[in-house]
């Protein structure tokens, strides 16, 4: 679910916000569905991520199960995802490298290599452009609803905050 209000984040056992999850699913420090599965999550998400952004019912549930894998209360473990386009770091070769040849812990291999961005220029507008053209592509959305569905991912990531 998008969490761009403050009501929207699930809260800790202490009551502060839930860096990582949703209201809906994240409540007081524990899960408020302890035993759902991925699928059966995502059969709940899709149709709000549908709602939202205009996605095709099904093609909304498969995102929102993709999206959910990288979560650490389905993926086993915290998956980090690039600061500059958020896609996820999974494997030794997503990462971009860092100047010195090691793995970047922050950043993939598309937007960051031999320790620079490879667009360096690229501001968050443009960022906006053109990975919503992928978007809209990707799921069948018309490109205002890609844009703001990337507008608001991109602010969360360190690349762009301001």
């Amino acid at each position: 679910m998008p969490m761009n209000l403050e009501d929207d984040f699930g809260t800790e056992a202490g009551g502060t916000p839930s860096n990582d999850y949703c209201t809906h699913c994240y409540q007081n420090g524990a899960f408020t569905a302890p035993d759902i599965t991925i699928e059966e999550m995502a059969k709940i998400c899709g149709p709000i991520i549908s709602q939202v952004y205009t996605i095709p019912p099904e093609i909304a549930e498969e995102f929102s199960k993709e999206q959910l894998s990288c979560l650490r209360r389905w993926a086993g473990e915290e998956i980090a995802v690039c600061g500059s386009c958020g896609m996820p770091l999974r494997r030794d070769e997503d990462a971009g490298t860092e100047a010195d040849g090691s793995l970047s812990a922050e950043y993939c291999t598309y937007c960051y290599r031999d320790g620079r961005f490879t667009e360096p220029d690229l501001t968050r507008g443009q960022a906006v452009a053109k990975y919503a053209t992928m978007m809209a592509s990707n799921l069948g959305i018309p490109i205002e609803k890609a844009e703001e569905m990337v507008q608001q991912y991109l602010v969360a990531l360190p690349r762009w905050q301001e």
